[in-house]
């Protein structure tokens, strides 16, 4: 009996130890991993309407320059919390959807910064992490 419970327990601590090491990598991959947010269009048009700031990325997610700039806008949401990207996929929707709804002429992917429901910035097409990062800096 005695050896039984020995057994057991060391077995116990095996399996202890394996748990632990699993949540520690699952925490640890909460923490340090973030990415966008995408939104639907009718969360789209609330925030507009309710005359949010925030950053907007504008792309049809079959298109392989969207594809690539999406793990662009992953890197920089990881490395800058502060800033929330939200994503509005236009795969799908009319041209002019966005056109109607931010009344400006656009191509995708394009980022806008929206401040109090009017856009103040945007820049047509795919950027690497650092243009990214800068165009965001320049005009928030």
């Amino acid at each position: 009996m005695k050896d039984f419970i020995k057994k057991f327990a060391r077995e116990i601590s095996v399996f202890g130890l394996v748990l632990v090491v699993f949540l520690g990598l699952f925490i640890y991959r909460q923490v340090t991993y973030a990415t966008y947010t995408t939104l639907s269009s009718t969360k789209f048009e609330q925030k507009i309407e309710n005359k949010d700031s925030f950053i907007l990325v504008a792309g049809d997610s079959s298109d392989s320059a969207m594809k690539s700039f999406q793990e662009v806008m992953t890197t920089y949401q990881t490395k800058n919390r502060k800033n929330k990207i939200y994503y509005v996929d236009t795969k799908g929707k009319s041209s002019n959807y966005l056109t109607k709804k931010l009344n400006v002429n656009i191509s995708t992917p394009c980022t806008f910064i929206i401040k109090k429901g009017k856009v103040t910035a945007k820049y047509p097409g795919a950027l690497q992490y650092y243009y990214f990062k800068d165009f965001i800096n320049a005009n928030l």
